[in-house]
């Protein structure tokens, strides 16, 4: 759904507007994900109780965010927009809160799926019968679902006393840990909108965008076990087999790289198919890392892995200011490179510093 909403985008406002929206998304999944992490990390591993009372204080914060995006997008775009798709999104996660913590990742992306296809139903049909359709009237109207979303968040927070994800300390190496993955996996989308222009963004950004897609399955493979795990305190063997995730890893990979050589032999820009082929790569490290980062969650080495995100940022972005002459495919090239890097990390602490 989300590569078909990108296609409308580029159809009908042309790839510079689309290289806006995706500095938006990119602000989003910078600022969202920060904040929520803490909770998100705490609903897989603590008690019922701290469960409940966290998931309110959740939903005051998407609030939060959502009314301080609505005041911002008629004067700063990206930065409104990216705000209030950072709360709708966290709104939408107390609602798949329960059914994360009981490991069952179906229910969850059902539920990502019907909003994903409300919202894109609801900007496709202003994209394609508004007359003189713009980029904040396609964004408002692909919002329009979290409006239903924020009063299902609020029965499922219920009357509940708030409570804060953990003490101070433990919020700041969670929040930092995701800021930094955050700002790992999205900065250069900002950096490179300032090094080159829209349509290089809008290129990098399509790419990104399949490839997430497919990395997708990593994530839903590792939330299957969030159970066992919880319950033998992140013990390896709990988790999920090796050679499934390798499999599933090169199951992905080899299918953007298709798409890529598709791309390379049809009219599509050159720039455009070659860093969807390195993309590839990117994919293919992504899924094993996403699997590696659930049993970290629940072996409770936070103070690892925010490390391994914040040391990564400059490592990334310097690369990618040494590689923006290559435009997208430098993009490609060292979302790739420090991907690789981060798998070393994680599978060195899984591996091989855990038993020793």
């Amino acid at each position: 759904m989300g590569l078909l909403w990108t296609l409308v985008m580029i159809h009908k406002l042309g790839v510079d507007d689309y290289g806006v929206y995706g500095m938006a998304v990119a602000l989003n999944a910078i600022v969202g994900p920060s904040l929520d992490n803490s909770f998100s990390v705490r609903a897989i591993r603590e008690s019922e109780e701290r469960f409940v009372r966290e998931r309110v204080t959740r939903f005051l914060v998407a609030v939060t965010l959502i009314v301080i995006g609505v005041a911002l997008i008629g004067e700063i775009y990206f930065v409104g927009f990216g705000l209030i798709v950072a709360g709708g999104e966290i709104a939408l996660a107390v609602v798949k809160s329960r059914s994360a913590r009981d490991g069952h990742p179906d229910r969850v992306y059902r539920m990502d799926t019907a909003r994903q296809f409300t919202g894109i139903g609801m900007g496709t049909a202003y994209l394609y019968f508004a007359p003189g359709a713009t980029l904040l009237g396609a964004s408002l109207a692909y919002c329009t679902p979290y409006a239903v979303i924020i009063v299902l968040a609020a029965f499922a927070a219920g009357r509940h006393r708030p409570a804060l994800p953990g003490p101070p300390r433990l919020m700041a190496a969670l929040t930092g840990e995701m800021l930094g993955t955050a700002a790992y996996l999205q900065g250069d989308v900002l950096l490179l909108g300032a090094l080159t222009n829209s349509t290089t963004v809008g290129y990098y950004t399509l790419t990104w965008v399949a490839a997430a897609a497919v990395a997708a399955a990593g994530q839903s493979f590792g939330m299957t076990y969030h159970e066992p795990l919880r319950q033998a305190d992140g013990d390896l063997s709990a988790g999920p087999p090796l050679r499934n995730t390798l499999g599933i890893a090169v199951i992905g990979g080899t299918l953007i790289l298709l798409i890529g050589v598709g791309l390379l032999i049809s009219p599509a820009p050159t720039e455009l198919a070659v860093a969807m082929m390195v993309m590839s790569g990117f994919a293919t490290l992504r899924i094993v890392v996403s699997v590696f980062q659930v049993v970290l969650y629940t072996q409770r080495r936070d103070v690892m892995r925010l490390t391994a995100a914040i040391a990564l940022v400059p490592f990334k972005l310097g690369l990618l200011a040494v590689l923006s002459f290559l435009g997208a495919v430098g993009a490609a090239i060292s979302s790739t490179v420090t991907d690789a890097v981060l798998l070393l990390v994680f599978a060195y602490a899984l591996y091989w510093q855990r038993k020793k």
